[in-house]
């Protein structure tokens, strides 16, 4: 019983993983391809922000997160500060309150 708890909770493991990683790849060209083409559409980037948010658990996607952060607060500062409150929220260790 306690092997077939460990076995599901491996494949569960390893199912975020695999989705995780195709996320990446997905979001990792969006993001440059928004860079590259400097595109100003708020909603354009404001969705790939919101999709990065669900995997900010993972340092490769929090990375992307940051990116396209950055590049978001020339256009709309107040929309990023908002962003970036909400990813503490979701992962931040630390209750924003104690900082």
């Amino acid at each position: 019983m306690i092997e077939d708890d460990i076995n599901g909770f491996k494949e569960l493991a390893e199912s975020i993983q695999k989705n995780t990683e195709e996320a990446f790849l997905i979001y990792e060209v969006q993001v440059d391809r928004i860079y590259r083409n400097m595109i100003k559409d708020e909603k354009e980037i404001e969705r790939v922000i919101d999709a990065l948010l669900d995997y900010c658990y993972d340092d490769k996607m929090l990375l992307l997160f940051k990116r396209l952060c950055r590049y978001y607060y020339e256009i709309n500062p107040i929309a990023t500060y908002e962003y970036v409150n909400i990813y503490r929220e979701l992962w931040d260790e630390e209750p924003l309150d104690e900082k």
